[in-house]
């Protein structure tokens, strides 16, 4: 695609060279350092700007990147400055201007042109003098001038040494852009006004252009009447200090999202109010209005190769693991083979395939300990209430209601997930992959991409390794020592002459994001795999670019039309690797919503000092192996292991923890309701003779486990809220037994609100004494996160001091 682009750059800039042949020198002095997208922007304006029709749509320039190049500002500044002296010259009016005595001119006498003083003006003879006289020309007698050999200047022009220098380079300007004939104007009837940041601004002094800053300072003293540009640093200095003295332009040029993203309904008042015909919208992005717009949508490639510079490589590595594939192939046909006998699909579960692929960890406690707890936790998942109604309603719709069958099936396609975990776990293509291109460019460095959650277990598994040329990059920030993807990008370090190796892809802002990788950028696939995914993500990015490239505004301007063709291939495996790329959930959080069960996991820890205790799986812990602190999950732990972690018992100081997150003052509210529900159960329990038969009446079609019922009734029950469907099993049963007064039954909808707000409020602050308390201390304290900086000072160290350091003995998946 990228010699597509050259091609169909290539010939829009013929088409530019050939428009202005006969008007504008593009080989002048100032187009000397234009590269093609200096050129194009230049045509895009200056060919708007001549379209006079009365009815034309307001014009927008979307350029996909913030950083702008050298010469941008440049080229849109010099379009306007040449354009707006071309349309004045059609309006300028070849008449003898009224003259009185004591008018400057500037005109033509003896060859030179100078500053004159008017000294008469009587029936058509003018007389003059010089305003500015050298030494040898004081005294001199007043002398005639002719029609039209002069133009009438500012009377304010003030003799310095740069007066003359300026107004000399004016002409010049004139001449060599134009012609020798081209009127030296200084009163524009044609005028812009453009609003930007004022290091846009590379100002002539010899140009009519005039600078107005926010405290209304307006720099660049010419000798003009009117000045051909004005220019505003934001569009309220533009209001008032020259929209509201009743100043009014052909046009505003506004350059910059910042500029017009809060402001765009003011400017089109503006518009409304006649101070401007049209709207000229320079960024990254279109306004959010309904407003019509001529549009011009730069791609990223495009934008790269119009500036002379090579778009990033970024290829893919395809490793070929035949044992992988042929486990994938079994998994896809037992689905099919459910499917042949049951009519139904269960070929959505293939997403959770996705963990398995990206995985680099390898042989050791903790990688294993990461592959089981991910095992777990979709094995629970597979069992849980959300994923049984999900799966129930395919089966019921078939009508298949035993629900041994529907086990039976999960359990066929389980055993195959934990076969392809299996062939992962002691040997990895991909980590193999990284440690010879290491060892083959030693001492040069790798850089190596890799997950926020992962990074202390990578760099242990290097050490471990003896791998020392290797530098990771957080996906995402961890703290100020550690390099994540969006600080490298922008750091010196990207260079041309790095690499980068991804170990996955399969979403598009990681592969934006690689996009602007200066250097060569690997990305690991297994063959026919998760290139699939990689495929479907840079055919996706294609896609983007084709659309921009082919947006038929660009007929407007050019004649020649961007054509390209791509040939899709089918493989086995393609529906297992299709992804919804403008799925929201997606966009935020690709991992998340693609291949990690929704269910957390809750486990029971066994420690070596004899205490019990649970933890969500999702528990941020250290893990104090020979010598080192990884951060890591409970979820990922494996026995014998030793961990240090937040453990505070005081619920004084957890609940002012809450406090932070509860931004509506709705705790109070949640204690009472999760106070009536566990009541109602103990009065039901009184009624019915015992908590045993009370479970059998409640829950005949609908199950919970025995024990986690009994725990509700616990007079220490720590469940705040139960799970959404066992709150409706406890209403409904409430109305058959005469009980339409309980709580849980009047303000059932509050109970599913508060139980949902309460659990996200818990799982604030578990991440806070989970992860952000632990990072704080590996900081050596220095590094607060934004919740940690809402804690009063005492709190916080309080809350350290509770760190505490135990050996796993046993741990065991429970049903919380």
């Amino acid at each position: 695609m990228k010699l597509q682009i050259q091609n169909y750059l290539s010939q829009i800039y013929s088409e530019i060279q050939e428009c202005y042949s006969d008007e504008i020198n593009l080989q002048g002095e100032d187009f000397k350092k234009y590269s093609i997208f200096d050129f194009v922007n230049f045509h895009l304006i200056y060919q708007y700007f001549l379209n006079d029709k009365p009815d034309k749509r307001d014009f927008l320039i979307c350029i996909p990147e913030d950083e702008y190049r050298e010469n941008f500002f440049t080229s849109i500044f010099h379009s306007i400055v040449l354009i707006k002296l071309y349309q004045n010259y059609f309006n300028y009016k070849k008449i003898f201007p009224i003259l009185n005595q004591g008018d400057l001119v500037y005109g033509k006498f003896n060859k030179q042109h100078r500053i004159l003083t008017i000294r008469s003006a009587y029936q058509g003879k003018v007389l003059a003098n010089y305003k500015f006289p050298k030494r040898n020309e004081f005294g001199i007698s007043d002398f005639s001038l002719k029609k039209h050999d002069f133009t009438k200047v500012n009377p304010n022009v003030v003799d310095n040494k740069n007066t003359a220098k300026n107004i000399d380079s004016y002409r010049d300007f004139l001449t060599t852009i134009f012609s020798e004939d081209f009127p030296f104007i200084t009163d524009f009837k044609n005028r812009t006004l453009v609003i930007a940041e004022k290091k846009f601004f590379k100002e002539s002094k010899f140009l009519p252009i005039r600078y107005t800053n926010k405290n209304g300072k307006i720099s660049n003293d010419l000798p003009f009447f009117s000045y051909l540009v004005e220019c505003c640093n934001d569009f309220d200095s533009a209001q008032n200090f020259l929209l509201n003295q009743d100043e009014t332009f052909d046009e505003v040029i506004i350059i910059g999202d910042s500029k017009y993203r809060d402001d765009f309904d003011f400017i089109l008042q503006e518009k409304y109010r006649d101070k401007y015909k049209n709207i000229i919208i320079i960024g990254t992005e279109k306004p959010s209005s309904e407003n019509q717009f001529l549009e011009w949508w730069w791609s990223n490639d495009e934008v790269k190769i119009a500036n002379n510079e090579l778009p990033n490589n970024t290829q893919k590595v395809c490793l070929q693991n035949d044992i992988l594939y042929s486990l994938f192939i079994e998994l896809k046909e037992e689905i099919q083979r459910i499917k042949d006998k049951s009519k139904v699909n269960l070929a959505y579960t293939l997403k959770y395939t996705n963990f398995f692929i990206r995985m680099i960890l390898v042989n050791t406690n903790l990688s294993k300990g990461i592959y089981q707890e991910y095992l777990d936790r979709l094995n629970q998942y597979f069992q849980s209430e959300a994923f049984a109604e999900e799966l129930n309603n395919l089966f019921y719709e078939k009508d298949i209601y035993n629900p041994d069958t529907i086990k039976g099936y999960t359990d066929r396609i389980f055993n195959l997930f934990s076969k392809i975990s299996s062939s992962l776990e002691s040997e990895n293509l991909k980590w193999n992959y990284i440690k010879q291109k290491a060892k083959e460019i030693t001492p040069k460095p790798i850089y190596l991409v890799v997950e926020k959650k992962n990074f202390d277990s990578v760099s242990v598994q290097l050490k471990n390794e003896k791998i020392s040329n290797i530098q990771l990059i957080s996906d995402k920030r961890i703290d100020g020592s550690k390099f994540y993807l969006d600080k490298w990008l922008n750091y010196n370090i990207n260079s041309q002459n790095k690499l980068v190796i991804v170990p996955y892809l399969n979403n598009m802002e990681l592969y934006t994001k690689t996009k602007a990788i200066k250097g060569d950028c690997e990305v690991l696939c297994y063959e026919n795999l998760d290139e699939i995914s990689f495929d479907n993500v840079e055919q996706a990015y294609q896609n983007q670019e084709k659309a921009n490239l082919n947006h038929k505004d660009r007929l407007e301007f050019f004649k020649t039309n961007f054509t390209h063709s791509s040939e899709v291939k089918k493989r086995d495996l393609d529906d297992i690797f299709s992804f919804d790329f403008n799925n929201e959930s997606f966009k935020s959080n690709p991992y998340e919503a693609l291949d990690l069960p929704k269910e957390n996991a809750v486990y029971e820890i066994h420690f070596s000092d004899g205490t019990i205790d649970k933890f969500d799986s999702s528990k941020g812990v250290f893990l104090i192996e020979n010598g080192e602190q990884i951060k890591t999950t409970i979820g990922e732990l494996y026995c014998n292991a030793t961990i240090r972690f937040y453990q505070n018992n005081s619920k004084d100081d957890f609940r002012k923890i809450l406090k932070i997150f509860d931004t509506d003052n709705l705790l109070d509210s949640f204690d009472k309701y999760s106070d009536s529900w566990k009541q109602t159960l103990k009065d039901l329990s009184l009624q019915f003779g015992s908590t045993e038969k009370l479970y059998d009446s409640l829950f005949q079609t609908y199950k919970i486990h025995y024990n986690t019922f009994r725990n509700y009734i616990d007079t220490d029950c720590v469940t705040r809220f139960p799970r959404v469907k066992t709150m409706e099993v406890i209403r409904d049963f409430c109305l058959k037994n005469n009980r339409a007064d309980e709580l849980i039954v009047t303000e059932f909808d509050k109970f599913k609100m508060y139980s949902k707000k309460d659990h996200s409020i818990r799982q604030q602050a578990g991440k806070i004494l989970g992860n952000d308390l632990l990072d704080y201390i590996a900081s050596n304290k220095e590094e607060k996160s934004d919740s940690l900086e809402k804690l009063p000072n005492d709190i916080l160290e309080k809350l350290t001091a509770t760190i505490q350091e135990k050996t796993i003995i046993k741990k065991t998946l429970v049903d919380e």
